[in-house]
């Protein structure tokens, strides 16, 4: 059996292997198995953009230096991050990851996308990372406290539908809860 690394990189060594497994024991950063000056970086990894987006940042996916001595960094190449404007429209941060693309509203205002030209490229990927970070929560967040709004509200016999044939629709609502009502 034999086990060769793909990569976009022309002249990259081939993995070593060893009874069909990689001799490298390292998950994907070691010259052994990939160019790291490519990996991370390959067209296919990048998020697509509309066609009136302007790209304004682009951080592809990298081995971020450890903040900790003797520890060899984070792989991130996972992620790709591009800041774009779009013709109309707010600024956007474009994320490609294992789970898929997704579109995050950085708002109209060009300051907040000013502030990251002054930053350099590790800084600006990880603060995009953690804008990623703080939108995926707040979307969970938000997620639980309707579905817990409901799920009261249907217990207490609060929550009501009226079905619209005419309309082809079904109105839901939350009747307010009574005064003195536990």
């Amino acid at each position: 059996m034999t086990i060769e690394a793909k990569t976009d990189c022309a002249g990259a060594p081939s993995a070593a292997t060893r009874n069909g497994k990689l001799e490298d024991p390292g998950f994907g950063w070691s010259p052994a198995v990939f160019d790291a000056s490519n990996h991370g970086r390959e067209a296919w990894r990048q998020p697509p953009m509309a066609d009136d987006d302007e790209l304004l940042f682009h951080e592809p996916g990298r081995i971020l230096p450890s903040v900790h001595e003797g520890v060899s960094g984070t792989d991130c190449r996972s992620h790709s991050f591009k800041i774009v404007k779009p013709r109309v429209g707010n600024y956007a941060l474009i994320v490609q990851h294992g789970s898929g693309i997704e579109r995050v509203d950085l708002g109209y205002s060009r300051r907040t996308v000013n502030a990251f030209e002054q930053m350099d490229s590790d800084t600006r990927f990880r603060l995009m990372w953690s804008i990623l970070d703080i939108h995926t929560n707040a979307k969970r967040e938000a997620a639980e406290a309707t579905a817990k709004t409901f799920r009261e509200a249907f217990v207490q016999g609060r929550l009501k539908k009226r079905h619209l044939p005419a309309r082809g629709t079904t109105k839901v609502w939350i009747e307010p809860a009574h005064a003195g009502a536990a």
